[in-house]
Formats: C-alpha cells, structure tokens, sequence
C-alpha cells in the first residue's frame, strides 16, 4: 500500500540564512555599501520578513559579531583557572585553534573594522570591558611564579589577542595550520615552555 501523506516540509532557518548572506556581502562588499533590500533579495524573501529576524542592519552586524563575545568570556574563564605558565600556554594554545575556527568572523571583522567597533561602542557598556581587564590581572597576578613571569604571560597574551589588530591580512590569509604553528611557537618562546 502505497504512502500518501503528504511530504513534510522542510523547516527554513532564516535566521542563519540571513547571517550567511549577511556575512557574505559585508565581507565582499563592506558593511556600509550592502542594503537590508539586497539581503533580503539575495534569499528571496520580503525586507518585512528579513525585520521579522533583525530589526536593523545594526542587529545583524551584532549577531555576527556575537560569537568572539563567547569566545572572549571563555577565554578569560580559562585564564583564570589556568594555575601556572603551563596553563596559560594551553589556554593560548585553545584561543589560536579558536581563531583558526574563526577566520571567516576575521574577514567579516577585517572587511567592516570601523562600521564594528562602531556598532559595539554604542551597545557596551565600558565597565564589561573594564572588569574583563580586572579578571585577567588578577589571573595573571595568581597564576605567575614572579614579575617576570607576569610580564611574559601579558606578552604571549597581548601577542595572540592583538594579532587580528596588527596583521589582519595576514590572519585572514595565511592557512590556518600553519599560522597557528607558528602562533603556537611565539606563544611558548615569550613564556619560556
């Protein structure tokens, strides 16, 4: 006897899709030159639907940019339970494999740095960002055997963290296997593991 229910149908995430497409023309076109209409064109959809999902272009950019926050909050997590140099090395090590996970967030955040940090600095408060420093000196403070040891932890981390800042090209370019490589060697030269 044959089936004749009808086939279900599959259930779209618009959401994600409106990301994708999102990232894409932010990346290939740039932030301020890509319009909710072409976002919306590009799936097929209406800009009432796309306003359904996001109420702004803003809130996309942010919802893009959402998950270096986890990344960020996990980072620091680990730093402070990291009990030694050791430990700090693993969990640089844990934050370079993270951003080889990443790159396309470092191309979407190299493409649009200002429109980003534009959109961020109107929607955080600077005490988050204050009280993230805190924790990690506090982190380093419990962790280092000394002063020089503080000093390298700060460098290895400074190295890795500001390394989208200086080198984004780089970053974005470089296969992620080898960049992390030499991340990875940088990383235990400054704290001498």
């Amino acid at each position: 006897m044959a089936d004749t229910r009808a086939p279900l149908r599959e259930t779209r995430n618009t959401r994600a899709e409106i990301l994708a497409v999102a990232s894409e023309l932010f990346i290939d076109k740039g932030y301020d030159a890509t319009s909710l209409r072409e976002i919306a064109e590009r799936l097929g959809i209406t800009k009432a639907a796309l306003y359904y999902h996001f109420r702004s272009k803003d809130d996309i950019l942010l919802a893009l940019l959402e998950p270096i926050g986890s990344i960020v909050t996990e980072l620091v997590e680990r730093l402070e339970t990291a009990g030694d140099v050791q430990g700090w090395a693993d969990t640089l090590s844990w934050l370079i494999d993270s951003m080889g996970a990443n790159v396309a967030f470092f191309r979407l955040l190299e493409r649009n740095r200002h429109s980003a940090q534009a959109v961020h600095d109107t929607l955080h408060e600077t005490h988050d960002h204050l009280q993230m420093h805190e924790r990690v000196q506090s982190a380093v403070h419990n962790a280092a055997a000394g002063l020089g040891e503080e000093i390298r932890m700060f460098a290895a981390l400074g190295a890795v963290t500001a390394f989208d800042d200086w080198a984004p090209k780089l970053l974005t370019e470089t296969p992620p296997e080898v960049l992390q490589h030499e991340l990875r060697a940088v990383v235990r030269a400054i704290l001498g593991v």
